[in-house]
């Protein structure tokens, strides 16, 4: 492909390259651009890093092939091969350090042009990305985590019988807004992706808009906002003032009161107060879209045919999202057991969906397939061959409880084990590099109790160091005193005490 030399190339702006110390992490803004591509990250040499450094100033092409020329001390043909290939690369590219592959995103560097309004030119120097060695394969952040959730709260306005959420631990103190404030600028300072907003109920803790606000005016948006709370004219104008502009996910299982009283225990007018904000949104010109949680209670056809009569008359939804309840640490098995619907009652309610609903409706309607269409017991070789989304747990999310305790894991919650620190007295860095954090990610054998299959597999280096086995699972499969059992994705884990099947 030919390009114009007179033209302004730049690093596409949805992309923030960070050094890791080790190697240099590429990632995807959450407020991305249409060119970038959706939830990127991956792990650059820092010479990739340090080429596309020279791409984040306002100056022709030609004359950043000439710079980049002496930087590397190759004559100017070779640079153009070596940079041509990201240029307006419409999907993303490998290249090969030693035997490891590094990955671009797709249009990592493209024509100013084709970015509208202001763009802010960085003036990157090629020796902010210095690293003192070379590591492009631990999946683990070395300096600080990708992702970052803060947890307002743990109170809610419903009380769901099939909550996953510990919304029983009373919390005696508090993290202040003050202190949240000052962890999403650090979280900001040290290039954290994003952070994530949720509770319990986000919108019960008073100060909300200061907080959405601050991560809104620093680039940093939650990627969406769940609420169970009825919408009014006060939130939707406080939602506004923040400029955040990403989705409101509404909860919603029925139409039916009588329904949600079982369910949920909330009053008789709960449903047309949600249905009232609902049609609130609609008109607000904020970016909406509902989700649906599926029980025994609501896993029938009449119940989705009459959300869908309601939601034929929306005019801005973006979508609606449809999954069965999740076992949960919170409710004893038995009980939860009574409200999970079989694999066959949900997959014929997906049948009626997409035969009789969407046809129907202007919008997006999203079955989740993945939750009832898992694989069990059949890994054989380790934890490193499980199929599906890699653990974010102590590789690249952290996440914060209200009281400022961090845990490894969103539904770990206060489970001992698992909290590697307190960033009410602490810094980020400082928890995510913290002992705790460690000893869970360097188990030995003697770590292990003898009653886990995991004791002895001769597995356990490779399994163990790759860091992704599911910790939620294995506690839910097994009981938090069995937290070292195997993953049961593994063919040597024992039979599930509390199955995870439908």
């Amino acid at each position: 492909m030919l390009f114009d030399d007179s033209e302004t190339y730049i690093l596409n702006p949805a992309y923030v390259m960070k050094n890791d110390s080790r190697r240099v992490v590429i990632f995807s803004r959450l407020g991305r651009n249409n060119l970038s591509a959706r939830d990127w990250e991956s792990l650059l040499h820092p010479l990739h890093a340090k080429i596309f450094s020279f791409f984040t100033f306002n100056r022709p092409l030609y004359t950043t092939i000439s710079l980049l020329s002496r930087y590397l001390n190759r004559d100017e043909s070779t640079v153009r091969k070596i940079v041509f290939p990201f240029i307006e690369n419409p999907r993303s590219v490998y290249t090969k350090y030693k035997e490891d592959k590094v990955f671009i995103p797709k249009n990592v560097i493209i024509n100013r042009k084709r970015i509208a309004g202001e763009v802010d030119y960085l003036n990157l120097m090629p020796d902010v990305f210095d690293c003192y060695s070379i590591d492009i394969v631990t999946r683990r952040m070395y300096t600080a985590p990708s992702l970052l959730t803060l947890m307002l709260n743990n109170m809610c306005i419903a009380d769901c019988i099939y909550c996953y959420a510990d919304t029983k631990t009373r919390i005696k103190n508090k993290l202040s807004t003050t202190r949240m404030i000052e962890l999403i600028e650090e979280a900001h300072t040290m290039q954290v992706r994003g952070v994530n907003l949720m509770g319990g109920e986000i919108f019960l803790h008073p100060d909300w808009p200061v907080i959405l606000k601050k991560l809104m005016d620093l680039n940093m948006s939650p990627e969406y906002i769940s609420t169970k709370c009825p919408i009014n004219g006060e939130i939707i104008d406080s939602i506004k003032k923040t400029s955040y502009n990403n989705p409101i996910q509404v909860s919603v299982d029925t139409c039916s009161p009588d329904l949600l009283k079982q369910t949920l225990f909330v009053k008789s007018d709960y449903i047309a107060k949600i249905l009232h904000g609902i049609k609130l949104l609609d008109k607000s010109g904020l970016k909406y879209r509902i989700a649906s949680v599926l029980t025994t209670y609501n896993t029938k056809n009449s119940v989705f045919k009459e959300l869908s009569c309601f939601m034929s008359g929306l005019k801005n939804i973006t979508d609606w999202r449809i999954t069965p309840a999740v076992n949960s640490n919170w409710i004893k098995y038995n009980d939860f057991r009574k409200l999970k619907p079989g694999k066959n009652e949900i997959e014929a309610l997906y049948e009626f969906i997409e035969k009789q609903i969407i046809p129907c409706l202007s919008f997006p309607v999203l079955l989740n397939r993945s939750a009832i269409n898992r694989d069990f017991h059949y890994c054989t070789t380790g934890s490193m061959d499980f199929k599906g989304v890699k653990c974010s747990a102590l590789n690249n999310h952290l996440f914060i409880l209200p009281d400022g305790k961090a845990t490894i894991c969103e539904q770990l919650y206060w489970l001992p084990r698992f909290l590697i620190g307190d960033v009410s007295v602490s810094s980020i860095s400082e928890v995510w590099n913290s002992q705790d954090a460690k000893k869970l990610l360097t188990l030995k054998r003697e770590d292990i109790q003898d009653s886990s299959p995991c004791k002895e597999c001769k597995l356990f280096d490779p399994c163990f160091s790759v860091n992704n086995r599911c910790w939620l699972d294995i506690v839910k499969a097994y009981g938090e005193q069995n937290w070292d059992f195997p993953d049961p994705r593994c063919a040597y884990a024992p039979p599930m005490t509390n199955d995870l099947e439908f």
